[in-house]
């Protein structure tokens, strides 16, 4: 098995209801023939770096997936068939792949990002209270008139 990356940018106003039935129809076609997902994210809705048709925003999804070339090659052409999907890309990463080694490196990468969010937070919550700190400082110091 092969290991690829799916994005696929949809039209950021649809319902909830048609957004579940496409990602199952896409999740289907992938599981076909053995396919898995090893990660799976959604993004929600962006602003774009340039404008797809009359659309400025788009609605992101971005797939993790081992699979055969045959499903990706028929994911590929549904979706660039389907009329709620602007965009879609598929990169493949890799020639072979080990599902469940893949999965705990991309666990230990989210872990690492959500560490280093964590921890950017409070450095920018500590500035923002000793900058409060200074300006009560300065306005106590400051002569009343």
């Amino acid at each position: 098995m092969r290991e690829y990356e799916i994005m696929i940018i949809a039209k950021p106003d649809l319902p909830p209801a048609d957004i579940t039935k496409m990602i199952s129809k896409w999740e289907g076609i992938i599981a076909t023939e053995g396919g898995q997902i090893i990660k799976k994210d959604d993004w929600g809705v962006r602003k774009l770096a340039y404008p797809i048709g009359k659309h400025g925003k788009g609605h992101y999804f971005v797939y993790d997936v081992a699979a055969t070339p045959s499903p990706v090659k028929e994911l590929d052409r549904i979706l660039k068939l389907d009329e709620n999907v602007l965009r879609p890309l598929i990169i493949k990463l890799g020639d072979k792949v080990d599902i469940e080694k893949r999965r705990v490196e991309l666990e230990k990468q989210a872990e690492e990002r959500a560490r280093i969010a964590a921890q950017n937070a409070q450095e920018k919550a500590q500035e923002e209270s000793s900058s409060a700190r200074r300006r009560d400082d300065e306005e106590q110091q400051a002569p009343v008139e």
